[in-house]
C-alpha cells in the first residue's frame, strides 16, 4: 500500500531510507581508446586487443615498442593504439603507435594524461620488422597467433559505461578468427538495451524506495537503526527486478521489507552485449531509522 500525503511528515520522523546503487567494477575503471580495424575499406573501432593473446609477452610494453617508459594515459593503459587490416580474409598488424602522442579519443568521455618528457616519450611508431621479424612481410605483420572473436561497435552508442570496452552500441561486428584467418563475420543486435531513470537519478530510487514501504511491515516500535543491504542481480527483458539477494541483513521483517521494494521497481536497465542479454549486479543499503530522530 502506497504512504498517503498526509502521512508524509510524521514517517519522515522515523523511517530514513538511505540508498546507493554500486556496480560491480571490472578491469579498467575508465573507458579504453579501442585499437583500429580496417575491414572491407572501412575504419573501424575494435573493442578487442588482439597483441593482448601475442605469446612473447615481453615484446608488448612501451620499451620495447617504443624505447621510452610510456606514460600514465588512464584511457589507454596499455600505452598503444595498434592498427589491423583483413586482407584476403588474413588478419595482419600494420601499425603501433605510441600512446603518448596526440590520440584521438574515440567514445571516452573522461581521460588523464601524465606529463612526459620529450627525451623519455620515444619513437611515435614501432619498428614492426625489428619486433616481429618471423612474421613480417611487404609492410605488415601476418597476425597468426589471433584466435577467438573481435568486436567493432556499430551505431548509436546506448549505454555509456567507464569501464574498458564496455560501453553499448545498437550492433557489434563480431569477427570469429582461427590463427589469423576470418571464419566469419556478424552483426549482433544490442537495441534492446534501455537505461534506467532510477540509476540515471539516484534521488529517483531513494524516493521511489521511501514512498513504497509499508510502515504495518514493521515492528511497532524500535530505536535501533537498521541497514538491509540488498544485492540486486537481474532483471528480465522488460527491466522488471527478477533476482535479489540479501547480502547482509537483520531480521525476517526487516530483510523482506526490503527484498520486497526492491523488487517491486518495474523500470531497471535492460542490457544486451554480443547480441546477448547481460546482467550487472548492483548493492543496495536500505537504512531503516525508527527513532524519533
Amino acid at each position: 500500500m502506497m504512504i498517503i500525503q498526509g502521512n508524509l511528515e510524521f514517517m519522515k520522523k522515523f523511517i530514513t531510507v538511505i540508498l546507493f546503487a554500486i556496480p560491480s567494477l571490472t578491469l579498467f575503471g575508465t573507458a579504453q581508446i579501442p585499437d583500429i580495424l580496417i575491414f572491407n575499406g572501412d575504419t573501424l573501432s575494435l573493442y578487442t586487443c588482439p597483441l593482448n593473446s601475442y605469446p612473447d609477452r615481453n615484446l608488448i610494453n612501451p620499451k620495447e615498442l617504443f624505447g621510452s617508459t610510456g606514460c600514465f594515459h588512464t584511457a589507454c593503459w596499455r600505452n598503444y593504439v595498434a592498427t589491423w587490416e583483413f586482407i584476403d580474409d588474413q588478419l595482419y598488424l600494420t601499425e603501433i603507435r605510441n600512446a603518448c602522442y596526440p590520440t584521438k579519443m574515440r567514445n571516452v568521455s573522461v581521460s588523464y594524461k601524465s606529463g612526459v618528457e620529450n627525451d623519455d616519450i620515444g619513437r611515435e611508431y614501432a619498428d614492426l620488422k625489428e619486433l616481429f621479424p618471423g612474421r613480417f612481410h611487404n609492410g605488415r605483420v601476418k597476425a597468426d597467433w589471433v584466435s577467438g572473436k573481435l568486436y567493432s561497435p556499430q551505431g548509436r552508442l546506448l549505454f555509456y559505461i567507464h569501464d574498458g570496452f564496455q560501453s553499448i552500441y545498437q550492433t557489434e561486428l563480431e569477427f570469429t578468427v582461427n590463427s589469423g584467418v576470418l571464419m566469419e563475420c556478424k552483426t549482433m543486435d544490442n537495441s534492446k538495451t534501455k537505461e534506467s531513470k532510477y540509476l540515471e537519478n539516484p534521488t529517483l530510487l531513494r524516493d521511489y524506495i521511501y514512498n513504497n514501504i509499508k510502515r504495518e511491515n514493521l515492528p511497532d516500535s524500535d530505536t535501533i537503526r537498521r541497514r538491509v543491504y540488498i544485492n540486486i542481480i537481474s532483471s528480465d527483458e522488460n527491466g522488471k527486478i527478477d533476482s535479489v539477494h540479501v547480502a547482509r541483513g537483520v531480521n525476517e521483517l526487516y530483510d523482506n521489507e526490503a527484498v520486497r521494494v526492491v523488487k517491486s521497481i518495474a523500470e531497471w536497465e535492460v542490457l544486451y552485449r554480443h547480441g546477448e542479454k547481460i546482467n550487472r549486479s548492483y548493492s543496495v543499503p536500505v537504512v531503516f531509522d525508527l527513532t524519533d530522530k
